[in-house]
């Protein structure tokens, strides 16, 4: 799966359409999305990603950067929208820079917004992300951070194939909580 520079169209479908299942297109996160996960968003979303709710003046600047990192630099975040819709279900993010990470490391992150949980849409965002990561030559494993009191997402984890390492870090939200790390390597 390619992810397009702003302008281009959107990447192929991450799912396959005809099969039921929710097709994707992952574009570059931007501030087209901020209505929308502001709109979106819950307690639980914003305990795991940003520690507190988006105000629209946080999300702006927050989206405003994510808008001008390359689309194969060493930050990316993508929205994850329904091909057959046009909605933005959630998205997530690829990290080849940061605390704990070594050369061949990237961190990945997922997301989805709350209407859209409950559905095993995560696996299929999560999935098309690992996909595209795993197209970067300089990544050869994925590392996640989950809270232990995300079962959602450390089941997200387990159906791509990652396993827990017994390690507890800094939860990327901070605020003092502490996450466990989960490892999926890409390339043997």
């Amino acid at each position: 799966m390619t992810v397009p520079d702003r302008g281009d169209g959107p990447s192929r479908p991450g799912a396959d359409a005809g099969t039921g299942q929710v097709g994707l297109w992952l574009l570059p996160l931007g501030p087209e999305h901020d209505a929308a996960i502001l709109a979106g968003q819950d307690p639980a979303l914003a305990r795991e990603i940003s520690g507190a709710p988006w105000t629209p003046a946080t999300l702006s600047a927050f989206l405003g950067r994510c808008a001008g990192w390359s689309t194969d630099g060493p930050l990316r975040e993508l929205a994850a929208l329904d091909t057959r819709t046009g909605v933005l279900l959630g998205g997530g993010g690829i990290a080849r820079l940061g605390p704990g990470i070594d050369r061949g490391e990237a961190t990945l992150s997922y997301w989805l917004l709350a209407a859209h949980r409950g559905r095993g849409l995560g696996h299929v965002v999560a999935a098309a992300l690992v996909a595209l990561a795993a197209q970067d030559p300089r990544i050869d494993r994925l590392v996640l951070r989950i809270a232990p009191d995300n079962p959602a997402s450390q089941a997200v984890a387990r159906q791509l194939g990652a396993a827990a390492t017994g390690r507890e870090e800094p939860h990327p939200a901070g605020g003092g909580r502490r996450a466990r790390r989960w490892e999926l390597a890409l390339r043997r």
